[in-house]
């Protein structure tokens, strides 16, 4: 089964920890069904708009371990641009 790619908002105050390989790792409401081997796409989101900016990432591990119901921890690592595809 091919990967799917997840287009996902992230906030200016995150965006650079991923950007810089700081934080690997999100928090989501599991609503688009992830799966070991998707890709993210984390857009840069502020005042309403997409800034242009952007990390890829591939998901490397999930769990749902102390999360409220239907969020899980995705662990990803960062990819890039031509290694998405």
């Amino acid at each position: 089964m091919k990967e799917r790619v997840h287009e996902l908002k992230i906030l200016p105050q995150f965006f650079w920890a991923y950007k810089t390989g700081h934080k690997c790792f999100d928090i989501r409401k599991n609503d688009k069904n992830f799966k070991v081997g998707d890709v993210i796409w984390l857009r840069e989101y502020k005042d309403g708009h997409y800034t242009g900016r952007c990390v890829l990432g591939r998901i490397s591990f999930i769990t749902e371990y102390q999360q409220q119901d239907g969020f899980v921890v995705l662990n990803f690592k960062r990819l890039k641009l031509d290694e998405a595809v």
